[in-house]
């Protein structure tokens, strides 16, 4: 009997040892499927390497529904904190706080691109680069043709993942001298929709249209298909559903931009789980995109976003 007690309390300390707890805050919850793949990573990670990891995140895009849930995990002393830094200005005095508590802190999705004396010391940032999304969105339309007029659906402005993108788009697009013009689509499909077809109802010569998430590309694919545009307005998107893959089977949409969101969700657990046993971190950034999925390789891509992987 003393044996079996003496078992469990050094099961119990190595447990206590080698248990932590991460908390991941995003400012996108489940109602986005893109966060569905990267709650899956951070899950798989946990599991993988024994820690507990909570993520939290606002059904809809709030920014002060977000900040008060980074200050909410921040209050909890996790031994790690992964955030997107959707607004830097805003995160800069908790974040501050939470690293100067001793609290690590990797950032994902979104960086802070600030000038190096102001941005944020978190340890590295696991993502993609937003702007050159943009950028790549841009030259593989511009591959398909050169269209009379572009717009630039973006269902949360103010995000400045999602202004980088828009503005690599808009960049490229200025060079040729072709009209592009940003559209807030908000997060609620049904508005996305009707908005997007007042805008080609006001436009009529819009013939390309670049969605920054599955947000304004789902709306964007249903337009396209109700009012017969296929082939006649061309659709550009940036990250990966089944929805989109399918769509670019069939023509629907020319491509989209892959950012590998998994990886977002599972390399900060790993990042963390090392720093905190043996002092291991990436520094600068760990880039998990942009790559573009096209009729050329969607095949390939489809099967890892039915898993969920993407």
């Amino acid at each position: 009997m003393k044996r079996l007690v003496t078992l469990l309390i050094v099961a119990m300390v190595s447990v206590a040892v080698f248990s932590y707890t991460f908390y991941v805050v995003s400012h996108g919850g489940p109602a986005d499927p893109f966060w569905g793949v990267v709650m899956k990573g951070v899950k798989d990670a946990a599991a993988k390497f024994g820690v507990d990891a909570v993520y939290l995140g606002p059904e809809k895009f709030s920014l002060k529904e977000f900040i008060d849930l980074v200050n909410s995990a921040i209050v909890k002393r996790p031994d790690g904190l992964v955030v997107t830094i959707t607004n830097p200005v805003a995160l800069d005095e908790p974040l501050r706080k939470a690293i100067e508590m001793g609290i690590p802190v990797v950032a994902i999705n979104v960086p802070d691109d600030r000038s190096a004396d102001e941005k944020i010391p978190y340890l590295c940032y696991v993502g993609m680069n937003e702007y050159l999304a943009g950028v790549y969105a841009a030259r593989r339309m511009l591959q398909e043709f050169t269209p009379k007029r572009a717009v630039v659906a973006i269902h949360e402005p103010g995000h400045v993942g999602l202004e980088a993108r828009a503005k690599g788009i808009a960049d490229v697009l200025a060079e040729k001298k072709i009209p592009v013009e940003k559209l807030d689509i908000t997060t609620d499909p049904t508005k996305a929709l009707t908005l997007l077809k007042s805008y080609l109802t006001k436009y009529p010569d819009t013939n390309a249209i670049f969605t920054l998430g599955p947000l304004g590309a789902h709306p964007a694919i249903q337009l396209v298909e109700e009012e017969n545009l296929v082939g006649k307005v061309k659709i550009g998107a940036i990250d990966l559903t089944t929805k989109i893959t399918d769509a670019i089977k069939r023509g629907v949409v020319v491509f989209t931009i892959d950012q590998q969101q998994y990886l977002q969700g599972y390399l900060p657990i790993v990042f963390l789980y090392l720093y905190k046993e043996f002092g291991l971190i990436p520094h600068e950034d760990v880039l998990t995109g942009p790559s573009i999925v096209d009729k050329s390789n969607v095949e390939i891509v489809e099967k890892t976003v039915q898993l969920g992987y993407r």
